[in-house]
């Protein structure tokens, strides 16, 4: 059956080099119209599917329903069909985690079984208005060097075969094929800031602008390779850049200086350890005037500007700071001890000393250090952010051993109260593209 849209699919998934030609595949399809029309298009497209259908239950009958009409239609169809109905509410409660994210995790763990079972790629009905949304999401929290790509086309495991394609031409290829889908309430719901984004934001900008949505979906494309290759250029500027004996860190002016994206080799070095922005700047600004015996503070960081270089140390003695990049070869730092797992099959689940988060989260290098009045963190599965002092006191750590209580933190945000809590967002699952492991060789109750 031919389509305009089936064309322009089959060439983007040759050109990502998403999938082989009839190679099979793992559909993830709930019964809306974006996965019911993923998989039309696959199976137009000759790639053998076989479907997953995850049952959340979180809306009784109508949860139900959903599945009999999507079981129904690999029937009709002739498509393999496979589902898993989880009681997200009850895993929510045990893992202390909001419903959509737990949701998510045991969506994602079945979907790892499965290729564990058989190794096909699994496709998922992200499309490029999705990325677009998650764009302004990135944008409104603060996406710092990270977050311009948003979600990628292949993800380990995953593809996304309709990341070339919006929602309208979705919608028009579903009339044209009669492809039938059910609509989930939930996507209309103004709670949640993706939806506000969709029904309000997005609708604004394309009537100032039409076709707005298509020419930022095209932009993010070229923002993908614009953030790789603004963080290869400030790796290569940072080489041989290393911690000293004595735990100082001597970055030499010309690496800014030198370089094409000084702001990011700046934002590279200092923003992952708690200086802000403003802050920032004003280094910068130092750096030009040369201005000698400057000192600048954050925390347990001080930042002293010698005359070829910025001096970068612990300004807590007996409390150092750390950090963690992937360009350096050390995978210890102080007590501490990291490394990287590239494209995992499946989530990994973490302990109180040793934390497995989404590498591509971060913004590298991170940094470990001491806590401070004042830190917050926004805790897997609670609303909104908590005081980390709170947090500390609802754990009884006895007042002694607070000031020894590490937090692991990028881009100025705190990820991993170590010991106690991650926060949201922030755990490696089945769709991370790699992991960073980061643990803790100091006895517990130095934590």
């Amino acid at each position: 059956m031919h389509s305009a849209m089936l064309d322009e699919v089959r060439r983007f998934i040759r050109r990502e080099g998403m999938l082989r030609e009839g190679e099979p595949v793992w559909v993830a399809v709930s019964g809306g119209v974006d996965s019911m029309v993923l998989l039309h298009v696959l199976h137009e497209l000759d790639h053998p599917c076989s479907v997953a259908h995850v049952d959340h239950g979180l809306r009784g009958a109508e949860s139900e329903a959903d599945r009999i009409f999507v079981e129904g239609h690999c029937k009709h169809m002739g498509v393999a069909f496979r589902t898993l109905k989880v009681d997200v509410k009850a895993h929510a409660r045990a893992n202390h985690l909001s419903v959509q994210s737990a949701g998510r995790e045991m969506r994602y763990d079945w979907l790892a079984e499965l290729w564990r079972e058989r190794s096909m790629p699994i496709a998922m009905g992200h499309h490029a208005d999705d990325a677009v949304e998650s764009l302004f999401i990135n944008l409104l929290r603060g996406t710092g060097a990270h977050g311009w790509s948003t979600i990628r086309p292949v993800s380990g495991i995953y593809v996304r075969p309709l990341s070339c394609v919006g929602r309208e031409a979705i919608a028009r290829y579903a009339a044209e094929h009669q492809v039938p889908y059910r609509e989930d309430p939930s996507n209309a719901d103004p709670k949640y800031l993706r939806n506000r984004i969709r029904h309000e934001v997005l609708p604004l900008l394309g009537s100032i602008r039409p076709g707005a949505l298509r020419t930022m979906a095209r932009s993010i494309n070229i923002l993908r390779e614009l953030e790789e290759a603004g963080q290869q250029l400030s790796i290569a500027q940072l080489a041989g850049v290393k911690p000293s004996p004595d735990g100082t860190i001597h970055v030499p002016f010309a690496c800014f200086e030198g370089s094409p994206v000084p702001n990011l080799v700046l934002h590279r070095v200092l923003r992952p350890i708690g200086f802000h922005p403003d802050m920032l700047d004003r280094i910068r600004d130092s750096i030009t005037e040369r201005n000698t015996g400057a000192v600048f503070a954050a925390g347990p960081w001080q930042v002293c500007v010698d005359r070829e270089e910025l001096i970068l140390g612990p300004t807590i003695t007996d409390y150092p700071g750390y950090m963690i990049d992937p360009a350096m070869s050390d995978q210890s730092v102080g007590p501490f001890f990291w490394s990287l797992s590239e494209a995992p099959a499946a989530p990994f689940p973490s302990g109180a000393h040793e934390v497995r988060l989404d590498a591509e989260r971060l913004s590298f290098p991170i940094g470990l250090r001491p806590w401070r009045a004042g830190d917050r963190i926004r805790p897997i599965g609670l609303a909104g952010s908590r005081l980390v002092s709170d947090i500390l006191i609802d754990a009884k750590v006895p007042m002694n051993e607070k000031p020894g209580v590490y937090v692991l933190e990028s881009a100025g945000t705190i990820v991993w109260v170590v010991g106690h809590r991650i926060a949201e967002g922030y755990q490696a699952t089945a769709q991370s593209g790699s992991v960073l492991i980061v643990g803790s060789s100091m006895k517990p109750e130095a934590l």
